[in-house]
């Protein structure tokens, strides 16, 4: 069986869902072959807007978050070729919060727009949304995505795993709270801790960002902007391991019910003791040993000033925190993938199989 990955790009998404399985397997002996972003050529034959032909010699071709117009199409047109057809999606895009940019980006109504340069933009979640329809199998990264993107039951949760530059990040303890996330893509999610971060900042804590920390002090109810930064990927996980104690907070909205536990796991990897909202993959990832939830403001406040005042719980939830990242390696985890892509494989040729496959 031969497998083509297309991933969207080299960061989080595309390294840990696309990249780093098809390379691990690649390693292990399968046929797969990971085309990234700068190599991709999909040669798609065109009648006026129509796509009636793709060339490929793959068995399975696996893309992420088609958005464009033209590839939704080519999903249909591949699999009338006879070949397996498999999307991959990491979140909700019909739910994106409107200040993020990836809102305008994305919505139908601004597909077939002029964007700067003159080219015009040929994306949307509708179209995401049609390519998933059409494809032989979907993979999300949670359970709440599957009736987003498969309610027509060919679908398969792969959660996120990490990949081994998190493994053995050193972490230095510290009662200095920190923020692995920048606010334009989280644009609502600090109002969930409330005045937590900024009574602690008042009573003498020290509060970092890991990202662009443009707008947080607004966002946090803080005087001055936190100390923080655009992180090189290369060096996120080591930054990540910089933090004292870190939070992901989570506002309660139909795009955040959806979103993967890789925020506090990336913590986890780092030695970093966390507080998060209770969302249903940080809550799962919690119910494992790791991490602390909390619901409102004043959890938030207590939780944090307890961390901060001990010095032997950080180093409790630290280590019970490093464990669980211990067993969510995407080393040990990648034959996953390459199960679900058989199983698209099967489904495509007709062989019965069982219409959706749990974590």
């Amino acid at each position: 069986m031969k497998v083509l990955v297309y991933p969207t790009d080299s960061w989080a998404g595309g390294l840990l869902r696309m990249i780093g399985p098809g390379e691990a397997l690649r390693r292990a002996g399968h046929d797969v072959t990971v085309v990234k972003q700068a190599d991709r050529r999909v040669m798609l034959h065109m009648r006026g807007e129509e796509v009636v032909k793709v060339d490929t010699e793959a068995d399975v071709v696996v893309f992420q978050r088609i958005t464009n117009s033209r590839l939704a199409q080519a999903v249909s047109v591949l699999r009338r070729q006879g070949t397996a057809v498999v999307v991959d999606v990491d979140d909700d895009l019909t739910s994106v919060h409107p200040s993020n940019p990836a809102w305008h980006g994305l919505h139908p109504r601004n597909e077939g727009r002029k964007l700067p340069g003159g080219t015009v933009s040929m994306s949307s979640w509708r179209n995401l949304n049609a390519a998933c329809r059409a494809a032989t199998l979907v993979t999300v990264s949670t359970k709440a995505l599957l009736p987003v993107y498969a309610a027509h039951g060919r679908g398969v949760v792969l959660d996120n795993y990490l990949p081994s530059a998190y493994d053995d990040v050193p972490h230095v303890d510290s009662d200095i709270i920190g923020w692995p996330a920048s606010l334009h893509s989280h644009p609502n999610d600090p109002e969930a801790v409330g005045a937590a971060v900024s009574r602690l900042v008042a009573e003498g804590a020290r509060f970092e960002v890991r990202g662009d920390p443009a707008g947080c002090a607004r966002a946090f109810g803080l005087a001055e902007e936190p100390e923080g930064g655009r992180i090189p990927l290369e060096q996120w996980p080591e930054s990540v391991g910089r933090i004292g104690i870190g939070i992901a907070p989570l506002a309660d909205t139909r795009f955040n019910r959806s979103k993967s536990r890789l925020k506090p796991l990336e913590m986890c990897a780092a030695g970093v003791p966390w507080v998060a909202s209770p969302r249903p993959e940080y809550a799962r990832l919690h119910a494992a040993g790791a991490g602390i939830l909390a619901d409102r403001p004043r959890t938030w406040y207590r939780e944090l000033k307890r961390l901060r005042e001990s010095p032997a719980l950080r180093e409790e939830l630290s280590q019970a925190g490093r464990a669980v990242a211990a067993a969510n390696r995407l080393e040990d985890h990648s034959y996953r993938w390459i199960e679900a892509w058989e199983k698209a494989y099967e489904l495509q040729r007709g062989v019965r199989t069982p219409s959706v496959i749990g974590v």
